[in-house]
């Protein structure tokens, strides 16, 4: 039961990310990459709704609301900066968003310092130039700050 359990919770992983990182995955299940990929297989093989009501009750809230948000069709929400973005999805389908490069490079200090300045730039020209997308833009900036700062809570 506990190994059909971790596969379920692999193939609906995958269908909701189907561009997740394989190496952070096996992480995450604590398994070898080989069956990273054979579950990333399996997963791109089955139609979303093919997830059986019961398999997701097993997955924890935030894995049950990708998962919820692929069956309807639309982008997966979620309450992680790294999982979204606003005016394409450019830097999300990359293997490693730049902002996860800085944020590994800099200091804390240093980093929260540029996504405030991002933030400021976004809603200083919103009126002028990207309007409520580039308000998308700073708040997301700003969510990402949150969370670097551990106020998300």
């Amino acid at each position: 039961m506990k190994a059909q359990t971790k596969k379920s919770k692999m193939l609906a992983y995958f269908q909701a990310n189907p561009n997740a990182n394989p190496k952070g995955a096996a992480a995450k299940f604590k398994v070898a990459m080989p069956t990273i990929y054979a579950m990333r297989k399996q997963a791109k093989a089955l139609p979303v709704a093919s997830v059986a009501i019961d398999e997701v009750a097993v997955l924890d809230q935030d894995a049950a609301n990708l998962v919820y948000q692929a069956s309807l069709g639309r982008k997966p929400l979620s309450n992680k900066a790294n999982d979204q973005q606003y005016g394409g999805d450019h830097y999300v389908n990359m293997g490693v968003q730049p902002w996860k490069a800085m944020e590994s490079w800099m200091s804390t200090e240093a980093f929260a310092g540029f996504l405030r300045g991002n933030a400021i730039k976004y809603l200083a020209r919103a009126d002028k130039k990207g309007g409520i997308e580039d308000l998308k833009k700073a708040r997301h900036y700003l969510d990402k700050l949150l969370e670097v700062v551990g106020a998300d809570e």
